[in-house]
This record gives C-alpha cells, structure tokens and sequence, in this order.
C-alpha cells in the first residue's frame, strides 16, 4: 500500500516536473522559430483577432497551430511513461555508474567455461589414499636417492684409497 502511495507521489512530482520543462521546451522552440511569446496573454489575443477578421492560414500556420496542438499527446506520452518507470532506477542507476566508472582499468579477462576443469568430489578414502601414495613416492625417492649417494661415496672412498 505505501509503496503504490510512494510511486503515485513519484509520479505525480516527475508529472509535474516533466510538463513544466515540455512547455519550456515547447516555449522557447515558438520564439525561435516563429517569435511568439506563448506565456504572453497578448498573443491570442492577436490570434482571436486574425481568426475572428477572416484570416487565412497559410502552411506555416498550420504546422504552428499542429505543433502547438502537440504539446498535450507529448505531454500525456510522457506522464505515461512515467507511470511504468521504475523509480528506483533514478537513483540506482547513477551510483552504479559511479561505483563502476574506475573498473574499466581493472577489467578481469573473460573467463571461457568451456576450457575450465571440473574436478569429481572425491570420498574422504580417496583423499586418503592420494596423500598415502604422495607420502611413498616421497620417501621412495628420498631413500633411492640416499642409497645411490652412498655407492658413490663408498666409490670415492674407494679411489682415493688407491
């Protein structure tokens, strides 16, 4: 309940907001490109007048007058959009970016899952048995190798007794 309260309020801010910087928009694209002051009540007031006497429009009066009829579809497109944004993403979104902005210098390799080894899990005998086997190589080859070093000290021995 409080969180459809929450974006309805959201909505209705960024609503607001939305219109006011359309019509800001839509106000100073009028005064550029025809010079007319919308915000100005004078203005239709000179538009009553021309319609009123009979005026004629011509082809750039009928895209002012569909240009300025399109500000409420603008306007209604955007609040519904609005409607369906998700909030959090206004404030979600710029931290991400900013957390993320240094790891391009430290970006990781990818990683091909392919080329990776997936080792079997093996039974606490097994474990065993490894390091068991390890053990006996190791002193096999320690022993073998203590054995030939005596031969050939005993060799040397034997040479310089000569």
């Amino acid at each position: 309940m409080i969180k459809k309260f929450f974006h309805y309020v959201c909505v209705l801010i960024f609503g607001i907001l939305w219109s006011v910087i359309l019509g800001a928009i839509f106000q100073q694209l009028f005064f550029w490109v025809y010079h007319i002051n919308l915000l100005n009540p004078q203005t239709y007031q000179i538009f009553a007048a021309f319609w009123n006497s009979g005026g004629v429009l011509s082809g750039k009066d009928v895209v002012m007058l569909c240009s300025l009829l399109l500000y409420l579809p603008i306007c209604f497109y955007g609040w519904y959009k609005l409607y369906h944004y998700k909030f959090m993403r206004l404030i979600t979104v710029p931290l991400n970016k900013i957390a993320n902005s240094g790891l391009n210098d430290y970006k990781a390799p990818d990683i091909n899952i392919k080329n990776l080894k997936i080792e079997e899990k093996k039974t606490l005998e097994q474990v065993v048995q490894e390091r068991l086997d390890a053990e006996k190589k190791k002193n096999q080859s320690t022993s073998a190798g203590s054995s030939d070093f005596r031969k050939k000290i005993i060799e040397q021995i034997e040479e310089n007794k000569k």
